[in-house]
């Protein structure tokens, strides 16, 4: 088996491991699931339902995917809305390594392949009910097709329609971001191309390989075919979505307050400028000290496919840095980048491939290998130190991921030490696949009684069965996005979401039974004589609320 395959099928292990083995868990992954269980319940296929309400927070793409894997059972489960992500991930990981391989040397993609299915967000975000492994697979789909024809690997009419085809899909994913991203980082790599002119030498991905097509990017970007191949795809659900729903969803309205509204005044997730200086080095383990050395020698050497990936890579955190809404996962895109700049850093200090004129000394990655070593092994030690603060898991579970952080760890020293770097390099990285193995087959589980709203839901859906049957409904106040897991593991019990406390004492003054989902920290609100004959019938804590099911009576 070569290092390629071996990689591909390590990744299929990682993202595949238990993916079945514990439920869909708030805020992201039920609302997803639901929305794919009334495609298949109620057949309304062209835009999203969820919580029983039309849905303008995303396209419809994530949704029909998962729906689609979940025709044949009849219904959604962890397994099949999850393996979207896990097929996306596989995606770019084979893009990532074939880009690595045509490019460079056999033995760089191979271990761009390793490092990208060995980052902690690549990995996570691999495996879970979210839209972003997906938009990742689609922007990589486009800026592959980019590529080769800006390397003169491909010509024709085909980058152009790939090009836009992916930019299309992209965009039923996640939005307008799904066209800003790869048709950004195209339009900045054609200007830094103008400029910069071809690779100063026979280096891997110079010029030299396959004949450097500087005025690529426009040919691509223009394809006359390639935008109304992306204009017709979109124009075609947009028509359906506003006519199928009899004109109930606006498009322009979901893209207005999801994509303007989101990005220059922020929703549910506003952040500092600084927010990704501060959560891109945990989720670049176990390859975040040696990440510079990559970027340092593609900024010095200036070589074609080095300054693609530098774009690739910073164009993604700056656009982010810019808007007021952020997330972790928003970086996704640009890993595949960062991974193949990694690679190429090492292996350019091991001596794979050409020899290039342009050098970095061996201390970028000795430096950077060792200072991530010293810190597993003082994570290592610090979850021993700490082992009552996690409860829910048991002791042995702790002490095994404390193990393989800190084998890791010292095995990198140890080989360091005695001058074998790569064996350095790798050492963390294979720490790390332990630890995910552990984390997805015993902590996850462990953590489900605690994270899923599975028996929550179950209690409310029995509870107010009789209620319901006489025409009152459920209230779900101030909760987020839990109603969509209640909708999910009840099979179909709909609340009513409200935000106004009035509606809520309103709805419990009812001289019936009536029943309502609140968060606890509401009580405080409520008239004194209401509180003393509630009922409270269930608690629990999701996303990070504690949650009462409370009966008026």
């Amino acid at each position: 088996m070569t290092p390629r395959r071996a990689v591909v099928l390590l990744a299929a292990v990682l993202f595949l491991c238990n993916l079945w083995g514990y439920d869909l868990w708030a805020p992201d992954e039920p609302y997803f699931a639901e929305g794919a269980r009334e495609m298949i319940a109620d057949g309304e296929w062209f835009v999203p339902h969820v919580n029983g309400m039309i849905s303008t927070d995303k396209p419809p793409l994530f949704f029909w995917l998962i729906a689609l894997f979940s025709l044949p059972f009849g219904e959604v489960f962890s397994f099949t809305a999850r393996l979207p992500s896990v097929l996306a991930g596989l995606g770019t990981l084979l893009l990532t390594i074939r880009l690595g391989r045509r490019y460079g040397d056999p033995r760089t993609a191979a271990l761009a392949g390793l490092i990208l299915c060995t980052l902690v967000m690549f990995w996570e975000k691999s495996r879970w009910s979210q839209i972003d492994a997906t938009l990742c697979f689609c922007i990589w789909v486009a800026l592959s097709s980019f590529v080769a024809r800006r390397a003169g690997e491909w010509k024709g009419l085909g980058p152009g329609l790939l090009f836009w085809a992916a930019v299309a899909l992209a965009v039923l994913a996640k939005g307008p971001i799904g066209l800003l991203l790869p048709v950004g980082i195209v339009a900045i790599t054609g200007i830094v191309d103008r400029f910069a002119g071809p690779a100063p030498g026979p280096v891997p991905g110079g010029e030299a390989h396959g004949g450097f097509q500087p005025g690529a990017s426009l040919s691509v970007l223009l394809s006359p075919l390639g935008i109304l191949l992306f204009v017709g795809l979109l124009a075609g659900w947009m028509v359906a979505a506003t006519l199928g729903t009899g004109g109930d969803y606006s498009v322009y309205g979901a893209l207005r307050e999801h994509f303007i509204d989101r990005s220059i005044s922020g929703m549910h997730h506003k952040q500092p400028f600084w927010y990704y200086l501060k959560v891109m080095p945990p989720y670049l383990l176990p390859w975040t000290g040696i990440v510079p050395a990559g970027v340092l020698l593609a900024m010095r050497r200036r070589v074609t496919f080095d300054r693609f990936l530098l774009v690739a890579a910073f164009f993604v955190l700056i656009v982010f840095t810019i808007s007021t809404e952020k997330r972790e996962l928003y970086a996704l895109p640009s890993l595949p980048a960062f991974a193949l700049l990694t690679a190429r850093g090492v292996g350019h200090v091991l001596g794979w491939g050409e020899e290039a004129a342009t050098r970095i000394s061996r201390r970028w990655v000795l430096a950077g290998q060792a200072i991530t070593a010293v810190l597993l092994v003082l994570g290592a030690a610090a979850l021993v130190a700490n082992l009552g603060d996690h409860p829910q898991i048991p002791f042995a579970v702790v002490v095994a991921v404390a193990i393989s952080l800190g084998v890791g760890g010292i095995a990198a020293l140890g080989m360091l030490l005695r001058g074998r770097l790569l064996a350095g390099v790798l050492a963390p990285a294979f720490g790390f696949v332990g630890l995910y193995l552990l984390v997805a087959s015993l902590i996850y589980p462990a953590m489900d009684p605690v994270k899923s709203a599975r028996d929550f839901s179950e209690q409310l859906a029995e509870a107010s069965a009789d209620s319901r049957a006489a025409g009152h409904p459920v209230l779900a106040f101030n909760l987020g996005n839990s109603p969509e897991a209640f909708a999910l593991y009840s099979k179909g019990v709909y609340t009513e979401e409200v935000w106004k406390h009035e509606r809520l004492v309103e709805h419990l003054q009812n001289e019936e039974v009536v029943y309502a989902a609140i968060n606890a920290e509401v009580v405080d609100l409520l008239p004194p004589e209401l509180v003393d004959r509630m009922r409270v019938l269930e608690r629990t804590r999701l996303s990070r609320r504690d949650v009462w099911l409370v009966a008026n009576r």
